[in-house]
């Protein structure tokens, strides 16, 4: 994997020109490369350039129904948000390991979150494993198919066993993405109550709106009051196909009914074959640099979940207000 940030794209994003993207990088002496007439960096580089001002925030992506695309997306957008400059974790917590094979992890030989629990002196931040520059994973294997299990024989506090570990995590990573099972249970729940903003992908397929409406139904009932589920629960429209009749069915469904209108994503994922053939070659649709539908999409949702993270910035009365304190201390 060797995941690129174009120069084009950066100079888009900082909303300057080409010429002085290029300045930057060669003012500053910022590592950067050519190919193919075209001027790249990656992730060293990028935070340079970005300089993002984020909340470290946990997001989990999940959905009870499955086949929704949950671990391409969570991939992907972990892979662009690193190339804004942005550090990312990711909890693998589906025993088929998905995304731990995504990223090229063998998890044999690796702690997973159910050795974690079992051994109180593992600390989770040491057991992440290196994927590329920005990104680490805790992998899974199959003995995370019993963490439930054990949760409750344990009877373990299922709201602390993955929150103290995440606000751990939150001292040295700007996204934790945490990507679930299509299951109920314990794990799911935890991962749940660890959330800042949960993410539900949904397909245009049939039942993918009872999917939706059972996983919300089950999130109400287990969170607490102070998780707001009209700010931060977002669905996502994954798989679109404007050649479907049904694509375009559930799109209307999702703006009519005001409880999924209010939490809906505005970028919406086109289908595209690019997601699972990418890495079934080990690499990333940001390795290439022939512009599609696919990366133009996740970039879209990476800006937005970008903006939705970002600190506040401060006003001039603010700045006005501080620089006075100072002076008057």
């Amino acid at each position: 994997m060797k995941p690129k940030m174009l120069a084009s794209e950066a100079a888009s994003f900082l909303n300057i020109s080409l010429q002085a993207l290029h300045k930057q990088l060669k003012t500053k002496e910022l590592k950067h490369y050519k190919a193919q007439n075209k001027t790249y960096f990656e992730h060293e580089t990028a935070q340079s350039i970005f300089k993002l001002n984020l909340n470290p925030t946990c997001i989990v992506w999940q959905n009870l129904k499955g086949g929704v695309g949950k671990t391409n997306l969570t991939f992907s957008t972990a892979i662009r948000l690193s190339l804004y400059g942005a550090k990312v974790a990711l909890i693998d917590l589906d025993q088929q390991g998905n995304l731990t094979q995504a990223c090229g992890v063998d998890a044999e030989e690796t702690p997973v979150l159910i050795d974690i629990i079992n051994d109180q002196d593992l600390k989770i931040e040491e057991c992440m494993v290196p994927v590329i520059g920005g990104i680490d994973i805790l992998p899974s294997r199959i003995e995370n198919a019993v963490l439930d299990n054990v949760i409750i024989i344990n009877q373990l506090r299922v709201e602390k066993e993955l929150c103290r570990r995440v606000n751990t995590l939150k001292e040295k990573y700007d996204f934790i993405f945490i990507d679930c099972p299509p299951s109920l249970g314990a794990t799911v729940n935890a991962a749940s109550l660890a959330a800042d903003f949960i993410l539900v992908p949904v397909d245009p397929e049939k039942f993918s709106l009872s999917g939706l409406n059972v996983t919300l139904k089950e999130l109400e009932s287990n969170l607490g009051p102070k998780f707001d589920m009209k700010f931060n629960i977002k669905i996502l429209l994954n798989k679109f196909d404007g050649r479907t009749s049904l694509s375009h069915s559930v799109l209307r469904s999702l703006f009519d009914e005001p409880e999924y209108r209010d939490k809906l994503i505005k970028t919406f994922i086109r289908t595209s074959q690019e997601f699972p053939n990418t890495i079934a070659k080990g690499k990333t649709i940001f390795d290439f640099f022939k512009n599609s539908t696919a990366r133009e999409d996740i970039d879209l949702l990476t800006r937005e979940i970008i903006e939705m993270c970002s600190k506040p910035e401060k006003t001039k009365e603010t700045k006005s207000a501080e620089r006075d304190a100072l002076l008057n201390a």
